[in-house]
């Protein structure tokens, strides 16, 4: 008798939970489509955080959270009966463009130019949604102090506080969580000076895979500019998810990466290919800094076009399921376009 109140009690609760999630589902609580497996929070931990020594430890040996291959996996899809995107134009000197009109532009779907783009405006000083994740792997020892003054400096110049909202993750061999999404700067700040971990190896993948799922899953009812500024030398070497997946999520979540490496400009690294690649494919931008000065002029001209976007949307011009390629094209050849460069259908 004993046994079967158990178990019964069970089933009410998962079936409980269950109906939550649906409920929360159905009223437009996820915006996004995942990847084919997206990252639950170990029920352990939750809650939010009141600063920044409130650690969150997601994975890696020596925690206690779930590593992500122990992690339970989900699929959360959605329609997409409209494909929205934002962008930027420059001129060859890296100048915004502020003034094109619809008819400046041809937008290809899968190689097809777009008939009728249902909405076509330009936004200014948008709220920014800011992901910043810092590398504290072993292989960025050496430059670790730099790294951090070019993430204080970021959060100082381009962070409004009660406008803007921004969390601040560390990864190196797992991945925490410093501080969750707050408006507070100084929250932001202490959680950068704080950031660190073991960092026997490079949960890189992974940590953006993460951030992009469960970070920014509340929809804003005004418009707004989803971003993650990435401090890392881009080296993987521990991650169960690849530069595709990231590159994939990302572009399901509306989330444009910027990245920023800290060496000589006149050094190339391996990882920086891999950065420049997760930028161009969101409609970021990567830089490589070789100081938290040089960092804070690249920041400046960042901020700008951070809060100024073009934005557009249309139909799908073919309903298939799964990857469309994306292209943004504009009457002056020598203007560039930054741009994701696809987007993901589901069956409607």
């Amino acid at each position: 008798m004993r046994r079967s109140t158990i178990v019964t009690g069970i089933l009410l609760a998962t079936s409980g939970a269950l109906l939550a999630g649906v409920g929360y589902w159905v009223s437009g609580g996820f915006d996004y489509l995942s990847a084919s497996a997206s990252y639950e929070m170990p029920a352990h931990v939750g809650g939010s955080h009141s600063g920044a020594g409130d650690i969150r430890p997601i994975s890696g040996s020596g925690m206690h959270g779930n590593s992500p291959g122990d992690m339970p996996e989900y699929t959360i899809r959605k329609t997409v009966p409209e494909v929205r995107l934002q962008f930027t134009v420059a001129d060859e000197r890296g100048r915004l463009i502020s003034d094109l009109a619809q008819s400046d532009l041809r937008i290809l779907d899968d190689q097809v130019p777009v008939e009728h783009i249902q909405q076509f405006e330009k936004m200014s000083d948008l709220p920014l949604r800011i992901g910043l994740l810092l590398d504290v792997s072993d292989s960025m020892k050496r430059a670790m102090e730099q790294e951090k003054s070019v993430a204080l400096g970021f959060l100082n110049r381009v962070v409004r506080p009660g406008k803007d909202r921004g969390f601040v993750m560390a990864f190196g061999e797992g991945i925490q969580i410093w501080q969750d999404p707050t408006s507070e700067v100084a929250n932001l700040i202490g959680a950068v000076k704080d950031a660190k971990g073991p960092g026997d190896s490079t949960d890189f993948y992974d940590a953006v895979y993460y951030a992009c799922v469960n970070q920014w899953k509340a929809q804003d009812s005004d418009p707004v500019h989803r971003v993650m500024v990435v401090i890392s030398d881009g080296e993987d070497t521990g991650s169960r998810h690849g530069l595709d997946d990231v590159i994939a999520v990302a572009q399901r979540s509306e989330i444009q990466i910027y990245a920023l490496n800290v060496h000589l400009k006149k050094r190339s690294y391996p990882g920086d290919g891999v950065l420049q690649k997760l930028a161009d494919e969101t409609g970021g931008h990567f830089f490589v800094a070789n100081s938290a000065r040089e960092a804070d002029a690249i920041f400046a001209d960042l901020e700008q076009e951070m809060r100024t976007q073009y934005y557009v949307s249309f139909r799908p011009q073919n309903e298939v399921p799964g990857y469309h390629a994306l292209q943004v094209d504009v009457h002056n050849p020598k203007m560039m376009v930054h741009a994701r460069r696809g987007y993901y259908a589901v069956n409607q």
